[in-house]
């Protein structure tokens, strides 16, 4: 896993009776993550701000997935979330930091109104998820899952989605080495590029098409191979299980 916390692991762990909380569970890579941890046995609580697709997701995926309405970007919302949860639960084995927003668009007119929500998103939201669940994964011991993108080794047009998810990479290094003596582990899952996602869906078309003409130049992006959310979800899944043998 290219910028992952590196992990050293005796075992992996099944994930039945375990419960998870994913973030941007509505669509894309949450989505199909959700359905994943569910079908493995896990509870799951589905964190989204769409509360319609949150309910069709917890429809299609049965009792052991709790919907749950969340804007990461504000204070109350994360902490009426983590009070959520834990009712839903009790304890929180795993937090998964998937939500995300990202615009396709050249830098020198990139809007700044886009910079903000960016890195309020990836970057902010993300912090303020984890530093809130902390209560409850110190309990037992516990993993936080950053979901990180290859797109922060430098892909033009998205220098401040490349920006956040850089960040996002060096503080879970960072936060994991302040944390691992309380038994709580951090890491960052950079996933490639991803099919179904939505990404850039609100990116003006000629940006996209200048895009994906440099990214092909440079090898890079959506001119390598495409996978699915459901393979991506899938690697987000072996990180925790093999994860959460070091826990």
């Amino acid at each position: 896993m290219s910028g992952a916390v590196a992990f050293v692991s005796r075992c992996r762990v099944e994930l039945a009776g375990r419960s998870v909380v994913v973030t941007g569970a509505s669509a894309g890579i949450g989505r199909a993550l959700t359905l994943r941890l569910a079908g493995r046995g896990a509870r799951v609580v589905a964190a989204a701000r769409s509360s319609a697709a949150l309910d069709a997701l917890a429809r299609e995926a049965g009792p052991a997935v709790h919907a749950v309405p969340v804007d990461v970007t504000r204070d109350d919302s994360v902490a009426a979330l983590g009070a959520s949860a834990r009712r839903a639960c009790g304890k929180i084995d795993v937090v998964v930091n998937n939500a995300g927003v990202g615009w396709v668009e050249p830098f020198a007119s990139s809007s700044v109104a886009h910079w903000e929500e960016t890195l309020a998103t990836n970057l902010l939201g993300a912090l303020r998820v984890t530093r809130a669940f902390l209560p409850l994964l110190r309990e037992g011991g516990g993993l936080v899952v950053n979901v990180g993108s290859a797109a922060a080794s430098g892909w033009p047009y998205v220098a401040l989605y490349a920006a956040s998810k850089a960040a996002l990479r060096a503080a879970s290094l960072a936060i994991d080495r302040e944390l691992r003596a309380s038994g709580v582990r951090v890491l960052c899952v950079d996933i490639g590029p991803t099919t179904g996602t939505g990404f850039g869906s609100r990116s003006d078309a000629a940006h996209v098409a200048e895009a994906v003409q440099a990214w092909t130049a440079l090898d890079v992006g959506p001119a390598r191979e495409l996978a699915t959310a459901e393979i991506s979800a899938q690697r987000i899944v072996d990180a925790i299980e093999t994860a959460l043998g070091d826990v």
